[in-house]
């Protein structure tokens, strides 16, 4: 009895870090939690953003291909309808000037 009561001062002093070592676990953990949370968080809607980006320019390639596009642009260049094509016979002989 007389040796419990002589080491109950140690014993609470140890109880008491052990406690102490838990609890800053403990707290490590709930902080990288939050932390871990708040990035997902972040990701997500910058996921969510990037996504809205990728159809805004999806739709816009498909109106760039959009047939009316292209005639439009054929226009604005300047292309005329090709006629009828002509095509050179390669079994006759071939000549060319020399230098």
């Amino acid at each position: 009895m007389e040796w419990i009561q002589s080491h109950l001062v140690v014993f609470n002093v140890a109880s008491l870090a052990v406690v102490l070592l838990l609890l800053s676990f403990y707290i490590v953990q709930v902080n990288r939690s939050v932390t871990a949370g708040y990035q997902m968080r972040t990701l997500e809607s910058e996921m969510h953003a990037l996504t809205l980006e990728q159809e805004k320019l999806e739709l816009a390639v498909r109106q760039s291909q959009s047939l009316e596009e292209v005639n439009r642009a054929v226009k604005m260049i300047g292309l005329v309808p090709a006629g009828r094509p002509e095509y050179v016979d390669g079994s006759a002989p071939a000549y060319a000037f020399a230098q």
